[in-house]
């Protein structure tokens, strides 16, 4: 399938703030991957723009362009949290983040309609995220995945609050710079970093950042379009030639 071009994303964004500005109501977006909500945190809009994925710093989110007269109370984005889970956990097959979303797009479901897909090892199941308006359709006819029989289920939003797995990997870097940080994480040269910075690919926290000397914290989660995402989880000290030693759990 050929992936719309960042015109085509940012006339489509366009297009929806101006439905929602002009007849006054919330107008969402279905699931936006990073490359589509970086563009959207790129743009100004007549209508103030809120995201969700469902949990917090979710990977793909639904957007929702709010006009100023318009109000909203608690989540109201429309979409489910859904448990999949072995019917017969004994006996089956180890699941993994393939096999979930392979069975849900067997089912003819568009990755669009889609949220994160978060699996729990140590249950072997999965808690996804989807527009409410195929969850039934999911619960009724998900009933394998791979080679095992699974049941599916709406849980509450409260219920789905667990972290996703993560890759841990220490960085070397000669300060907290934002252009450090990427150049260390993407492993690619400082200037290669800062044209990463420069063409709007990097985000904060779910915010792009155009600044090369933002201080980057314990607890931040950077994103770099094309090469992932990940949770700065400790400055562990420094080496013997004076370098920051950082600790990063990349979002697997």
């Amino acid at each position: 399938m050929k992936t719309p071009s960042d015109d085509f994303i940012r006339k489509r964004f366009e297009d929806l703030d101006s439905r929602a500005y002009q007849q006054g109501y919330p107008v969402y977006t279905d699931f936006c991957d990073v490359a589509e909500l970086m563009i959207l945190h790129s743009m100004r809009f007549s209508c103030s723009v809120e995201t969700n994925g469902g949990y917090d710093f979710s990977e793909r989110q639904m957007a929702c362009f709010m006009p100023s007269d318009a109000f909203l109370e608690g989540n109201t984005f429309p979409m489910k949290a859904v448990r999949i889970a072995p019917i017969s956990p004994r006996f089956a097959d180890t699941l993994t983040h393939r096999d979930f979303l392979g069975a849900l797009m067997n089912l003819g479901i568009k990755r669009e309609l889609m949220g994160d897909l978060l699996v729990e090892k140590s249950t072997n199941s999965c808690i996804m995220f989807c527009v409410d308006h195929i969850a039934p359709f999911i619960i009724e006819n998900l009933v394998r995945v791979k080679h095992t029989d699974v049941s599916a289920a709406i849980i509450d939003f409260d219920e789905s609050g667990f972290t996703p797995d993560f890759r841990s990997e220490t960085l070397i870097i000669t300060s907290d710079r934002l252009d450090s940080f990427v150049a260390a994480a993407a492993h690619t040269s400082r200037t290669q970093g800062s044209s990463l910075i420069d063409g709007e690919k990097v985000m904060i926290n779910n915010r792009i950042e155009k600044s090369h000397t933002k201080a980057i914290s314990e607890g931040d989660i950077v994103t770099i379009r094309g090469r992932g995402k990940f949770r700065v989880s400790e400055f562990a000290g420094q080496t013997q030639k004076g370098r920051m030693k950082v600790r990063i759990d990349w979002y697997d």
